[in-house]
């Protein structure tokens, strides 16, 4: 008679492993493309308007994990009241606003998204498959 074993623990530690090699690749990606989403919409026409307040300097991009699978990215515009008119080109009369400064206007954020999504996502993929890659999976005994 013959009888063969297979020992699946390395095949469990390894899976471990790789599962946080994941998620730390993708918070890295995400971090670095949601740097370059808050560097695109305040430089990328049409770009943050700079003709009132200080509102490119209050956005703020962020990268956070949700539970164990979830990795969220967060452009977002805060102490600025007034962001979100200006970002749907109305003024708090309710008439079109008026962008002063060239190359500026109105869905600076919104665009973007849209835009460049792909390679946002792909920033985010490449990271993650550096991630995984960079692991070494083979036990030598």
């Amino acid at each position: 008679m013959i009888k063969v074993k297979f020992d699946t623990s390395l095949f469990e530690s390894g899976m471990i492993r790789m599962r946080s090699a994941a998620v730390q690749g993708t918070i890295a990606g995400m971090k670095e493309a949601m740097e370059k989403f808050k560097d695109d919409a305040l430089h990328k026409p049409p770009a943050c308007p700079r003709d009132t307040g200080w509102m490119a300097d209050h956005h703020v991009a962020s990268t956070k994990r949700l539970g164990m699978n979830i990795v969220q990215g967060e452009l977002s515009v805060v102490n600025t009241p007034y962001a979100a008119s200006l970002h749907e080109g109305i003024s708090r009369w309710g008439t079109p606003y008026v962008y002063k400064t060239p190359g500026t206007g109105m869905k600076w954020i919104e665009s973007k998204a849209l835009m460049y999504r792909e390679a946002y996502i792909n920033g985010v993929s490449r990271s993650f498959l550096k991630a995984i890659a960079a692991l070494k999976f083979i036990h030598r005994r």
